[in-house]
């Protein structure tokens, strides 16, 4: 009898067609960007979600915490839901890497509303209180059950970072199982959050690897604090042409 392991959608291996791609992939050196498989990557999935530039690297982790890092100043503060991967599972990421305070809100099954954001902002001239900076959204919600936002409300919420001068981020590993199941496209986000970080290991199937999109500024910091966390890794196009190959043959966006 066929046993299959429902731990994880991580536990899933890489198709015959998606390691043909591996196997052919042109190779050079990510650190000093000639990769160019890495390059293909990164180009197509910007132009994915209408932003100028995105960032390969190994785990959905690592491209949380980069994000978080350029964003926020040491003694700024976070807000995300307390369910969030940011703040469960990412090794205390947030204090240890941007030396950022965390206010986690109690959402339905891991979703925040715009009116829960807006009572969450510290008075920024209370010298009492971190200053609210930051806003993190997750969708799907892993430790939620895989609940999605309603977009109408990722709307909302942006307009209140907006309203409030905060920086809007999304923690989208499994973003692709929500645009299955919804009218929106990958733009549509693009246009409402300041970076995003997909997981191309979660859904699409690949052996390893996520990205970090956004402005080509955010990248670029991002980039040198990828490097200064252990992620500027050199032969990567292997790992890259399966990101191509699942966003070509796999995804529906």
């Amino acid at each position: 009898m066929m046993k299959i392991d429902l731990r994880s959608d991580t536990v899933t291996l890489p198709t015959a067609g998606m390691r043909a791609a591996m196997e052919m992939a042109e190779l050079g050196d990510d650190v000093y960007g000639e990769d160019v498989t890495v390059n293909k990557l990164e180009a197509k999935v910007a132009d994915m979600f209408g932003r100028e530039a995105a960032l390969f690297c190994p785990t959905g982790t690592m491209t949380n915490q980069l994000a978080i890092r350029v964003h926020v100043q040491p003694g700024d503060e976070v807000i995300c839901d307390k369910l969030a991967h940011i703040y469960l599972y990412e090794g205390g990421g947030i204090a240890l890497n941007a030396f950022a305070s965390v206010r986690p809100l109690d959402g339905d099954l891991g979703r925040l509303t715009a009116e829960m954001v807006e009572r969450s902002i510290n008075n920024p001239h209370d010298i009492h209180q971190p200053i609210t900076k930051l806003v993190c959204l997750e969708n799907t919600v892993n430790k939620g059950g895989g609940s999605m936002y309603d977009f109408d409300e990722i709307k909302r919420i942006k307009q209140v970072c907006k309203k409030n001068g905060l920086i809007l981020h999304l923690d989208g590993a499994r973003l692709f199982n929500a645009l299955v199941e919804t009218e929106q496209t990958p733009q549509d986000y693009g246009k409402d959050f300041d970076s995003i970080s997909i997981c191309l290991s979660k859904g699409l199937g690949c052996p390893v690897g996520s990205v970090l999109i956004g402005s080509q500024e955010l990248v670029s910091k991002a980039r040198r604090f990828r490097k200064v966390m252990g992620g500027g890794w050199r032969q990567a196009g292997a790992l890259a042409a399966a990101g191509i190959y699942a966003l070509t043959i796999m995804s529906t966006a």
